[in-house]
């Protein structure tokens, strides 16, 4: 089950008004009877992420003091691709409130300017303009005070592509970063200027790290743990206990609620050094916690803020665990942080232990260290942008592979020498129907849910003792069910992963037991995401369990090819060809087999709600192996 109940995301819009997010435009009076003009957005060296390579929407907002019955404005500037049209848009205005809004979709890139005329019955009253923002690649930047401005030596943007956010309104992006703590250098406009080169967008922070700070202190109010910090800042006691006051939980999560779903690309994570081996350094031993407690609470900062910003946020987190050149690294938290990127919580950042000698000044770096520092960021997060912005694709991740099955349903019904109706009867409180698979002669197959008397009927289908596989990139090209209530899946599994169980294995021995592996859950109340989960250890008391999600723009509407590659190194999950969730957690190395189905279910939601009857469309599947 998904550790997220999303909505349907709203256009790609530019950070909230309750923020305090906007820079009134400039108004001039072009004669005696103007009426002020404002902007409030988008805000000057704004950053609004785009939702595909070459294309973003902005919101275009403002207010008229006195009357006007139309707005018209006009964007100027290069976009990274082709050219703005010149001409004039319009917008109308609200008569009684005399605000304007509107959504502009605009081609990446930037800097653009925007000019803004008001008319009354024709005549133009007023005009506003605004210069400098963009369409390119948001990030938020957080943890200790390497991801905030404490570096010996003040930086600044080389490109004058890079802004930041600091709470109230966009700045350039030269240190101080107004919104981190510190009064120094950061690494921040390398890594822009870095980005910015690589993409050819403006690049947008907002930084909201807090310098010597634990884990501990970043977690949501309300976990307990027995260690006190460090310091003893962040957190109060109760009982025997402590838990974090949760000022920094919501300094972190305050931005990523107000940007919206997709309103940026990702977390950037600095912070550790106030974790590992603090007795070694001379702290209470008894406040020091263990690489494995470091797991479990980034475990929690993680997760709780993919639930508070209401869609699975990607984290990018770095190894960071230098004190000094004699006590350059801590193999446990180098390992627990690795352990993040092994277990899919986050993608792998930079290893900035790497980074000693004379790129330092003491657990800080100096001038050359933030470049470099900014650099090797900027090396791990650019190519992994890259690859969620490639054109969608079907078809294996490398060119070692050579299809070994398929079934494109051309037929006008179920092949049997591959397929075979499965847990017919029964299920979940409802009933799973050969009736409810069907073939509409264009090369489709259709599962359908259907209410047959006060019966729930759907289908389920699988290549179990027909066909299974060991290892290999498998793929489907589906349309969902958008209804609410039931779940449209495409998954594969291994006959033994319930014995467990059963008393017929032995726990844990998920290389013989198998794993389930979820390529494909959907169900309606998640909009845009799907659903990856890994399951091992059967399904009583015994039963383990990895899930993630993956957050696509447009995924309700058409087909969309969903994918996974399965090697005896991991798993990697894909959405029309890109990467979007890496693990090495319970690697089955028996053979499995392949299910599909749209079936009712209870985690979907009011089966009740549904318009029926309703399809999941499936176009074809197909294995690759090496």
């Amino acid at each position: 089950m998904s550790p997220l109940s999303l909505m349907n995301p709203p256009p790609a819009l530019a950070l909230l008004v309750f923020l305090g997010f906007f820079t009134s435009g400039r108004a001039e009076n072009p004669g005696a009877d103007a009426t002020p003009l404002t902007i409030t957005s988008p805000s000057r060296m704004q950053v609004v992420q785009r939702r595909t390579k070459n294309e973003g929407v902005v919101k275009l907002a403002g207010t008229c003091s006195t009357a006007a019955n139309e707005i018209r404005y006009r964007i100027s500037g290069q976009p990274q691709i082709g050219a703005l049209s010149s001409n004039w848009q319009t917008v109308p205005v609200d008569a009684k409130t005399q605000i304007f809004e509107t959504s502009m979709s605009l081609p990446s890139g930037g800097w653009y300017a925007l000019d803004v005329k008001a008319f009354a019955d024709g005549k133009e009253v007023a005009t506003a303009g605004l210069d400098k923002f963009g369409v390119g690649e948001v990030f938020v930047v957080a943890g200790q005070s390497n991801a905030g401005s404490y570096g010996s030596e003040k930086q600044e943007t080389k490109t004058g592509l890079v802004s930041e956010f600091d709470g109230q309104q966009w700045n350039v992006a030269n240190d101080p970063q107004k919104g981190a703590g510190g009064t120094g250098g950061s690494f921040m406009p390398a890594f822009g200027d870095a980005m910015a080169k690589r993409l050819g967008v403006p690049i947008g922070l907002i930084p909201v790290a807090a310098g010597g700070t634990s884990v501990r202190q970043w977690l949501p109010k309300g976990i307990r743990f027995k260690q006190n910090t460090t310091t003893g800042a962040g957190v109060v006691q109760t009982g025997d206990e402590y838990e974090s006051t949760g000022a920094l939980f919501s300094s972190l999560t305050k931005p990523m609620k107000a940007l919206g779903i997709g309103g940026f690309r990702a977390v950037l994570w600095h912070q550790g050094e106030s974790d590992a081996g603090q007795a070694r350094e001379g702290h209470p031993a008894d406040r020091q916690i263990s690489g494995a407690q470091y797991i479990e609470f980034m475990e929690q900062v993680i997760r709780r803020s993919r639930n508070a910003a209401a869609w699975p946020v990607p984290w990018i987190t770095a190894i960071t665990t230098y004190h000094s050149e004699r006590d350059p690294g801590d193999d446990e938290f180098r390992a627990a942080m690795q352990s993040l990127w092994s277990k899919g919580l986050s993608w792998p950042g930079p290893d900035t232990d790497t980074l000693t000698g004379d790129l330092r000044a003491g657990v800080h770096f100096n001038g050359r260290g933030l470049q470099k520092h900014g650099e090797l960021w900027a090396g791990k997060v650019g190519p992994w942008v890259e690859s969620l912005l490639a054109e969608p694709r079907d078809g294996p991740p490398g060119k070692d592979y050579k299809m070994v099955w398929h079934d494109e349903f051309d037929g006008p019904t179920l092949d049997e020498t591959k397929w075979a109706h499965r847990s017919v009867g029964e299920r979940r409180g409802a009933w799973i129907d050969p009736e409810c698979v069907s073939f509409d002669g264009q090369g489709h197959m259709l599962i359908s849910i259907k209410k047959v008397g006060d019966q729930y009927h759907g289908g389920m289908i699988g290549t179990e003792k027909k066909k299974s596989w060991t290892y290999g990139y498998f793929e489907c090209r589906v349309q969902v069910a958008t209804q609410p209530g039931m779940n449209t899946a495409f998954w594969v599994q291994a006959p033994r992963m319930a014995a467990p169980d059963q008393g017929k294995g032995i726990a844990d021995d998920t290389e013989h037991n198998g794993t389930e592996l979820d390529i494909l859950e959907y169900i309606a109340r998640q909009g845009d995401v799907a659903h990856f989960n890994l399951h091992w250890n059967g399904y009583g008391k015994l039963h383990k369990s990895a899930p993630a999600d993956g957050w696509l723009p447009g995924l309700r509407q058409g087909f969309h090819v969903y994918g996974m590659e399965w090697t005896p190194e991991g798993y990697t999950f894909y959405l029309d060809g890109r990467p979007y969730w890496h693990t090495t957690e319970a690697i089955s190395k028996t053979e499995e087999y392949i299910i599909l189905d749209l079936e009712v279910s209870a985690w979907a939601g009011g089966i009740d709600k549904a318009k029926l009857p309703v399809s999941a469309v499936f176009d074809w599947v197909r294995v690759w192996q090496k």
